[in-house]
């Protein structure tokens, strides 16, 4: 399933931010000048995929109405917690 966001990107971290059914979704994306340089120039509201974990973008484009379509692949955000406990 697809739901239409609107993300918060922070260029220095490449943290992005969105809500679906009102849940805030925190993920990292790897070029964030990028996406945020697209999304100024979007065709409409990114998309954004759960199953794949990615956001994708319909850039306008000479030619093309409903815009070319560019994909980015969102990591999930590391938690504050250790993997591992040492010790115990």
């Amino acid at each position: 399933m697809a739901y239409s966001v609107l993300p918060i990107v922070d260029r220095q971290t490449g943290q992005v931010q969105f809500t679906v059914h009102g849940q805030w979704h925190i993920c990292y994306v790897s070029d964030p000048q990028r996406l945020e340089f697209l999304l100024a120039r979007c065709a409409r509201r990114p998309i954004f995929i759960p199953e794949a974990c990615e956001l994708r973008l319909s850039v306008a484009a000479a030619g093309r109405p409903q815009g070319r379509t560019v994909a980015f692949s969102l990591a999930k955000f590391p938690t504050l917690e250790p993997a591992t406990k040492v010790g115990s």
